[in-house]
């Protein structure tokens, strides 16, 4: 019997069979494709052991494939380049513009809930037609239902391995009666007891979740039940009976009839969970609509609200914000110095008094940049209360989460994003000129540096395990900061350094250093990178107009970038010490680096996968990333800019176009903030 099982093959096993009679050699065919050697000798064994044949002949000086072989190939290896072909074309668009999106649920749902939540719809999944279609039973995803829709929204939260469920709200169950009213107090809550259940009509979807509950099973044995929603609403005016019916209802129903709601307070409330297939694309953009659940709209304007939590005169609030970023890092140059050369201006000018009516925007307290020459040390402080705000690469953020989580509270908060990296084809490897290195397999029992914590430390991790290696043991991996690194690659007490394009472009200008070749396998590698900004909750809640302040002057400062950054990063330098044709260069669009603070789905799903890969590595455990992000005060500053949240989250508009912002709502700040610098 074969050891090896369908599922075990790959595409990758015939396009190394192709690539082994193209080359005529297992070594030509592993530098052809960037592999080792035994990877490429693994791998064809692998397939001959699945098919119980030999499909190469092994003869001194030439490998071809035999009869059975080239079977194989002439029938299989068109797949492959039709799934290679197909990557290119989806990874040439951020979106699924004008493809359909099959959204199922049942009938209440879909005609009176989605109808107030729809925008919002539109808005995670942007260009995608919804198609809207009724599901009878919506317990579990069945497979005929898995091949007609999309996305399967109902009151059920059902788990089965083929699909993830998340509730995204929950709603009270009310009272609707429409004349029945001598029991009813309407100053006090109703309890099932209370209500004679002879003069209630049900919609048959209410009647089933009432009905989960054994102690109401038998009562409800009795009630008359309806198919239709309208038609319930039309017996029970006509008949002036009662009804149970979530509070999403209550609106449309008070604008047509003349009734008397209350809410009931022993039975279950009504759920609306999401349903999507586990391994389906929309996984991601379904975490951001989650998202915006989670604060809705409705609480972001109400200001009143927002003004008492930050208007109270009771909490311990300080006089500086001290921020911490990393020594040498463009990613997190505008988040840093860029953002507090934004609130000097704002601070030497009154343009907040005539801008916010609702909301103070404080600003008497003094803003730190403090350098560190890693996140490590960063955390280290932090964990000290010596630092309020810390921007860090995605390592150094897990650390971070990892550090404060305690059972089921942080001690910090993800409050927004530095930068980002979407392409991931900013990381170089450079060498000292007379190196024998040549491959990536010549990596292998060298001694390597790197930041750890940085997005280069995650590269060279990642690039070992695509070439079988294993980072812990096929070499000697090293902690050092830029200047100590190039410093260490001059003596040669290094082999070789991973750092971001643009060091390495400085680091050329040296006569030692040059780039190490990659392969086209390491070229196309792409690893998306995030730098984020991590505040401690203690902070936030003694602070939050210091929060808000740092956040409103960070959305200034990426659009002021994004509007000119040649002209911003000429102001920048002259203030603050360091290179403009190295921000400019880092922020050249042919490497993807981009500056936009929304916490996209993309993030949360790109932490949750680190955390779980780098599990027990460099200091991070599991934790709920989550519930660690938190982005109510950048929603709030975007809702005080009149700027939609939930486009720019789900957006990624910056890829094409530096001027995504709404115009209007920064001209001002424009205007006045030039006019302070000259």
């Amino acid at each position: 019997m074969n050891k090896i099982k369908l599922e075990d093959i790959t595409l990758n096993h015939i396009k190394i069979l192709k690539a082994v009679d193209d080359c005529g050699s297992f070594s030509k065919a592993a530098q052809k494709l960037g592999y080792s050697q035994a990877l490429i000798s693994k791998k064809v064994k692998q397939i001959e052991d699945y098919f119980g044949v030999i499909l190469l002949n092994r003869s001194p000086g030439s490998i071809c494939l035999t009869s059975k072989g080239k079977k194989l190939i002439s029938q299989t290896f068109h797949v492959v380049e039709t799934i290679e072909n197909l990557q290119e074309e989806f990874q040439a668009t951020f979106s699924a513009e004008g493809e359909d999106l099959i959204l199922g649920a049942n009938s209440l749902i879909l005609e009176v809930w989605l109808k107030q939540y729809l925008q919002r719809f539109q808005l995670c999944f942007p260009g995608r037609n919804i198609k809207e279609i009724t599901v009878k039973n919506t317990r579990f995803f069945s497979n005929s239902q898995l091949l007609k829709i999309d996305i399967l929204l109902n009151s059920c939260a059902g788990y089965k391995e083929e699909h993830h469920c998340t509730r995204l709200k929950t709603h009270k169950m009310l009272l609707v009666s429409f004349g029945a009213t001598k029991y009813l107090n309407e100053h006090s809550l109703v309890k099932i007891n209370d209500i004679d259940l002879a003069d209630v009509v049900l919609l048959d979807e209410i009647h089933q979740e009432l009905s989960k509950n054994g102690f109401l099973m038998n009562r409800l044995s009795g009630v008359q039940v309806l198919n239709s929603y309208q038609d319930v609403l039309n017996y029970a005016s006509k008949n002036q009976k009662l009804t149970i019916l979530p509070d999403f209802c209550q609106a449309e129903i008070i604008s047509q009839y003349q009734v008397l709601t209350l809410p009931i307070q022993d039975i279950n409330e009504y759920g609306i969970y999401l349903h999507v297939p586990r391994f389906s694309e929309l996984l991601i953009s379904a975490e951001g609509l989650v998202r915006s659940f989670r604060l809705d709209e409705e609480n972001l304007k109400s200001l009143p609200n927002i003004n008492i939590i930050l208007g109270s005169s009771s909490l311990q609030e300080e006089n500086i914000l001290r921020i911490g970023i990393q020594r040498n890092s463009i990613g997190q140059f505008i988040a840093g110095y860029g953002t507090k050369y934004i609130y000097d201006l704002q601070r030497a000018s009154s343009l907040e008094n005539t801008i916010f009516k609702n909301i103070e925007i404080n600003r008497n307290f003094e803003l730190q940049i403090l350098q560190f020459a890693s996140g490590e040390q960063m955390n280290q402080q932090m964990k000290r209360g010596e630092l309020d705000i810390c921007i860090l690469d995605d390592i150094s953020l897990l650390n971070n989460g990892s550090q404060f989580f305690d059972d089921l509270s942080f001690g910090s908060k993800l409050i927004g994003i530095a930068s980002y990296n979407l392409l991931g084809q900013d990381i170089n490897i450079v060498l000292h000129k007379d190196s024998s290195i040549n491959t990536i397999q010549d990596l292998k029992g060298k001694r390597i540096s790197t930041l750890f914590g940085s997005n280069a430390h995650r590269f060279i991790i990642t690039l070992f395990d695509i070439y079988d290696l294993d980072i812990s043991k096929d070499c000697r991996l090293v902690n050092e900061e830029p200047c100590k690194a190039s410093k260490s690659l001059a003596n040669k007490t290094i082999d070789a350094y991973v750092c971001c394009h643009t060091f390495a472009s400085i680091l050329e200008g040296y006569t030692f250093v040059r780039k190490l070749p990659l392969s086209p396998q390491t070229n196309s590698l792409r690893i998306p990178s995030i730098r984020g900004i991590v505040c401690r909750s203690q902070f936030i809640k003694e602070n939050p107009k210091i929060v808000v302040a740092y956040l409103h002057d960070l959305v200034v400062a990426n659009y002021w970038f994004n509007l000119s950054p040649i002209n911003a990063a000429d102001l920048l330098t002259k203030v603050i010490d360091v290179r403009k044709t190295q921000v400019n260069q880092f922020f050249n669009p042919v490497f993807g680096n981009r500056i936009d603070p929304t916490l996209k789905p993309q993030w949360s799903w790109l932490l949750k996968t680190l955390n779980r890969r780098l599990e027990g590595k460099y200091g991070i455990s599991l934790f709920d990333v989550d519930f660690w992000i938190d982005d109510y005060f950048l929603r709030l500053v975007y809702n005080l800019l009149n700027l939609d949240y939930h486009f720019h989250q789900v957006s990624f508009a910056s890829e094409f176009s530096s001027s995504y912002f709404v115009e209007e709502q920064f001209s001002r700040h424009m205007k006045v903030l030039y006019r302070t610098h000259i």
